[in-house]
């Protein structure tokens, strides 16, 4: 899987990290790589090596991932507070299934529940056995019992609807209503 952020602690890619050390005993190949720089890179680096998952976790630093994204199999994110998700965006035109909270905007745009992905329920103040819970079924049912193959094609149909023609037409018809 591939994760991609500022690596600040509102993003939580600790959730992340402990959730694929959770799932890890239950699907030894499963493997997270996370792309981004930030304030809580050290304390994710500490985290990684007291799991003694650093065969499988790695922090890869900040990199140009538009030709990084199709050497994964899925997408997931902890983030509880997201614009539009443009890491999301290019998720899904890369094929891959997301795996994210159901807040506003990016994960609601870009997962079709079941088809693509999974949006999991989060609330302010919710427990943290419970929301690690949510994450490490959701990564096990994506991993162990979904057609991978059909949520990437999912991935691919969903994001037919920003290509650069589709959006033109788009605002087109928009500026042509006025």
């Amino acid at each position: 899987m591939i994760t991609a952020s500022r690596l600040a602690t509102e993003k939580h890619v600790d959730w992340l990290v402990l959730a694929v050390a959770e799932a890890h005993k239950d699907i030894p190949d499963i493997s997270l790589d996370i792309y981004g720089r930030g304030g809580a890179e050290e304390e994710l680096r500490e985290l990684i090596k007291k799991l003694k998952a650093e065969d499988y976790i790695r922090l890869m630093g900040q990199k140009d991932l538009r030709e990084i994204y199709r050497n994964y199999e899925a997408y997931i994110s902890a983030s509880t507070s997201e614009g539009f998700g443009l890491t999301l965006m290019e998720a899904i035109g890369s094929g891959l299934p997301i795996i994210g909270f159901d807040v506003r905007y990016g994960n609601q745009n870009f997962i079709d529940q079941g088809k693509n992905g999974y949006k999991l329920t989060y609330l302010i103040g919710m427990e943290r056995a419970r929301r690690q819970r949510l994450i490490v079924d959701a990564v096990k049912k994506l991993f162990l019992e979904d057609d991978l193959k059909a949520f990437s094609e999912h991935s691919y149909e969903k994001a037919k609807m920003y290509l650069t023609d589709e959006v033109e037409a788009k605002w087109k018809e928009l500026i042509e209503k006025k």
